[in-house]
Parts: structure tokens; sequence; C-alpha cells
């Protein structure tokens, strides 16, 4: 393992963030809060900012990165942002118990948006800022924006750390260099939020303030879902519902297929199964809630606004809410669920188990069943037109047996908070696929407040696996990846 390039990087992280908290402090200023506040975050700024220093001074002296490199520098580094990002949550007493900050922040930088809080209303504004900034700064990824300037990106072996941070079963380049596709992903990322950010600013929606409409911009582009208001979206108008609606199923396509509108490969894009796959999940997942709440608003528009937000919001994992689906019917919250498991597109900021995956499991699925009907017929599974191999296959069912092994071992030890089958499943659930809410207790209108600080340590460790995708984490925890053969 080569530690010198693994401690250097990890030493540009510290920088970037003391850099990124910069942005609360300044908030902090703004509305005066305080000495207590500005130390909340000059003391973490100047904290990180000498670990930089310290990590960086000497140059590895190999320069080449392995892979197993690349997914520990990814579990580091995530596992320093929530550690070093929980800090003024604690100095400003926001959140004063350790465990309940970390588990926000491992909550806002894997763009989960599962909260502790029981009322986020009573958070300081810096406070507020820095939980909904987290969303934006994991969402598209840190070492992404880091493989845009660090000279480490040139190296063919940055696609290593690419790799181990995207999610996906498959990743690659939109152009021939690392770090120019790097730049494309944060450009289209960061104007996509713009976009958003100015159609709830200036839209007809008074309680959308400058404030607000950037917090909402942050935890939609992260597919995040930290609400600053204890009933969540309810209380805004029907625009900016529909507004944030759109934005997240947006956020939750393949970020690749919007380069291809840009430079005009249309067929690129009408050509790709996980699109159609996509809004045809959507569309039908509407209709279906759409038909089974009808009975309780007898109001057309409503009702379809409602299915709409809800759906996009669990398929985009975003976890924004209008309604409290714990009192939807069984079907509707059936619907949910599966959503939570599907996720969004692969290359998204959403999590979930990607509907890629989904789409090469169920055409395994039928070659397996043609296989056994003509034993003889050799058959490829083709994916956009593209066939896949078997390694990649391989690759997807071992995940989705790793996915349901992580999902029933947190489930099982947090069951031991003795809290409802409901509510302890959807809270592993919820965590792993990186959604936010979920039934029973940590509902729409609920929180994580009520579980022991063992569940929350499982169930932070388990959001950050999720936003990984698993395997980074569980081989940082292998002590084979240490040995140096």
């Amino acid at each position: 393992m080569n530690f010198g390039i693994i401690r250097n990087i990890s030493g540009k992280i510290a920088y970037l963030l003391s850099a990124l908290m910069c942005l609360p402090l300044i908030v902090s200023f703004i509305y005066q809060e305080g000495l207590r506040n500005y130390l909340a975050f000059i003391i973490p700024i100047l904290t990180l900012a000498l670990l930089g220093f310290l990590f960086t001074f000497k140059k590895a002296k190999n320069a080449k990165m392995m892979p197993r490199d690349g997914v520990v520098i990814v579990s580091i580094t995530w596992l320093m942002m929530a550690l070093f990002g929980c800090i003024p949550l604690i100095i400003t007493k926001d959140i004063p118990h350790f465990v309940d900050a970390f588990f926000e922040m491992a909550s806002g930088f894997t763009t989960t948006g599962a909260s502790i809080l029981d009322n986020s209303t009573l958070l300081s504004k810096s406070a507020m800022f820095w939980r909904s900034f987290s969303h934006f700064i994991g969402g598209m990824g840190v070492l992404v924006l880091i493989l845009a300037i660090i000279p480490e990106s040139k190296e063919g072996s940055a696609m290593h750390i690419l790799k181990a941070e995207s999610p996906g079963p498959q990743v690659g380049k939109l152009v021939s260099k690392m770090q120019v596709t790097s730049r494309i992903l944060y450009l289209m990322y960061f104007t996509i939020t713009v976009v958003e950010f100015l159609f709830l600013w200036i839209g007809p929606d008074e309680k959308m303030t400058f404030f607000n409409s950037l917090i909402y911009s942050f935890g939609t582009a992260g597919t995040g879902g930290f609400a600053i208001h204890s009933l969540g979206l309810e209380t805004f108008t029907i625009y900016s519902q529909y507004v944030i609606a759109i934005f997240m199923i947006i956020f939750g396509i393949n970020f690749s297929l919007f380069y291809f509108i840009l430079i005009k490969n249309y067929k690129a894009v009408f050509t790709n199964d996980e699109i159609k796959i996509y809004f045809g999940i959507i569309i039908v997942s509407i209709i279906i809630v759409c038909v089974n709440i009808y009975p309780t608003y007898q109001n057309a528009e409503q009702t379809f606004r409602l299915a709409l937000f809800q759906v996009a919001s669990i398929i985009s994992t975003t976890g924004y809410t209008t309604a409290n689906f714990n009192d939807w019917p069984t079907l509707s919250k059936i619907v949910l669920i599966l959503l939570m498991i599907i996720g969004g597109c692969a290359g998204s900021t959403a999590g979930g188990f990607k509907i890629s995956r989904i789409n090469i499991l169920f055409k395994s699925m039928i070659r397996k069943i043609r296989n056994m009907i003509y034993p003889r017929k050799v058959e490829t599974i083709y994916i956009d037109s593209k066939p896949i191999d078997n390694q990649t296959v391989d690759t997807v069912l071992g995940f989705l047996f790793v996915y349901i092994f992580v999902f029933l071992l947190c489930a099982f030890i947090i069951g031991f908070d003795g809290k409802s089958i409901e509510t302890t499943f959807t809270a592993s659930l919820t965590c792993l696929s990186n959604v936010g809410p979920g039934l029973g207790m940590i509902g729409p209108h609920g929180s994580f407040s009520g579980f022991s600080y063992l569940s929350k340590i499982i169930l932070s460790i388990e959001m950050i696996a999720g936003r990984l995708e698993l395997f980074p984490i569980l081989i940082l925890l292998s002590p084979r990846t240490y040995f140096k053969n």
C-alpha cells in the first residue's frame, strides 16, 4: 500500500474542507451569531489547515496509486468529513452530544437526510447552512472535486478514486482526460443547482427567501433532504413543491446524459435503457399511488402533486416530504419501500441499489430461464445495445448479496432497541439507501432521536457504506488491505 500518496491526498482533502467551512463561518458573521458560533467554525478550519500542511509537507516518494489505495483514500475521506464536520454542531451546542452530531453530519455528507433533530428550526443559521451545504458537497463527491484540481488526477491511477466514490456498477470517462471529466461533472452539477435556486428564489413563494432557496437547492442537488421546517415542504406553495419535485427527478438522472445533450448526441440519450426504466418506474408508481390515496384527499390536483412529490423524493433518495405517508394505505407504503431499494440512476447524486443494477439482474434472470429451456444456446446480456461481460454480472450479484447482508445485519443490531419492526427495518433500509425518512417512528414527521447511541453509530457507518456502495468501507475494515502483498 502506498501510504505516502494516501497521506498527501488526505492532506489536500483537509485543505479543501477547511476552505469549504469558511462559507458557514461567513453566514455566522452575516447573522451576527456571536463569538461561540464564530469559534465553532474557526477551530476546525485551523485544525484542518494544520493537518493539511502536515500531511502534504513531505511529498510521496511513489506517485503510483493502486486500486486499494484509491479505496482506502475514499473511505478515510468520508469518515474524516463526518468527524470534522460535526465539530461546529458540538461547539455551538446545536447538537451537543458527539454521537448525535456525528450521525447528523454523516447523514449530511452522504446525502441521506436522516436527522436526530425533532425541531430543526431551533438551529442557528450557520448550522442550518452547514448541514445542508454538506449535501451539496457529498452529492457529486468531494473527491471528484479534488480530481478536478490536483496533479494526481492527471495520472491514470486517479480512475481508482473515481470508481471507489462514484455510484453505479460501471464508471467511465466522458472525455479522454480524467481531470477534464471531473470538471465537466462539477460544472453541470453547479449549473443545474443554480438554475433551481433561481426558480425558487424568483418564484411567487414568499417563504422561499434567498436563504431558504439556497438551503433547499443544496438538498435537492445532492438528493439530501435536510429540511429547516418540522413539516418539511408542506407549508410552501404549490409552485415550490412542483419545482423541487421536478429537480429531484433531474438530479436522479445519470449526469453523463446531460453531457450527451450538451454535445448534441441525442441518440445516446434516447437509446439509454436506464433512463427509460427510470421514468417508467416513476410514471407507474405515481399512477398506483394516485389511485390508492385519492379516496383520502378527494382532490385530483392535490392527489397528483402529493404522489409526484413523494415518488420523486423517494426514488431520487432526496427524502423531502409534503405529506405524512405514514398515514397512507399499505399499498402506497409498499411502493415507497420498493422505491427506497431501487433508487436513482448510476452516475447521479441519488442513492439506492441503482436502476442499472436492477436492469442487469433482470436480464440475467431472463438469460438463466432461457438457458434452462435451451441449454445449448449461448446468450449475451446487452445494456444500451452494448454487451455486458460476465464479470460485471458477477459483480452486481455480489453487490446484491452484500447489500442484503449489511441491511439485515444492521437491522438485527438496532433491533435490540426494541422499536417496531416497521421502524427497525425501514431505518436500516433508508440509511443504507441514503433516503432519509422511513416508516413508523422515523416517518416524515419523526426523527432518529429515539435510537440508542450504539444504533446511531451503526446507522452512521451504514450511511457512509451505502454512499460508497459498501465495498470501500468493507475493504477499509479488512486487515488484509494493509498487507504489503
